[in-house]
């Protein structure tokens, strides 16, 4: 089974400059002290991403029949806007109104709600 597909690089691509703009747009507003955008900025965000992986979701659907095809668009999502949100904070990108705290904290408990607990 071809787990890679070229549906879900080109998602990979777009997911990246969404996640850029995202990170770029925060820092920004953070930094004007414009909270009330901050909403706005998050939603146009999700909206985009929620529309790109819908787009090329169904494309990869109709191309191959695969019935994981959620799974690896999320993984693919969560990778990339968590590394991109860590690199973004150690090239010190980051508003001065912004923690690296909180990006780690959600990946964090992310990963402990689905880490099985001995």
């Amino acid at each position: 089974m071809k787990s890679i597909t070229k549906n879900v690089l080109l998602y990979a691509i777009v997911a990246l400059l969404l996640t850029i703009t995202f990170r770029y747009c925060l820092s920004s507003v953070l930094e004007a002290k414009e909270y009330t955008l901050i909403s706005l900025i998050a939603i146009a965000y999700g909206i985009s991403m929620f529309a790109s992986g819908w787009y090329f979701g169904n494309k990869d659907r109709k191309d191959l029949e695969l019935h994981d095809i959620g799974f690896r668009f999320h993984l693919v999502t969560y990778i990339i806007f968590n590394a991109i949100s860590e690199i973004w904070f150690l090239l010190g990108f980051n508003s001065t109104n912004e923690q690296v705290y909180g990006t780690q904290l959600t990946a964090w408990i992310y990963w402990s709600i689905l880490t099985p607990q001995n």
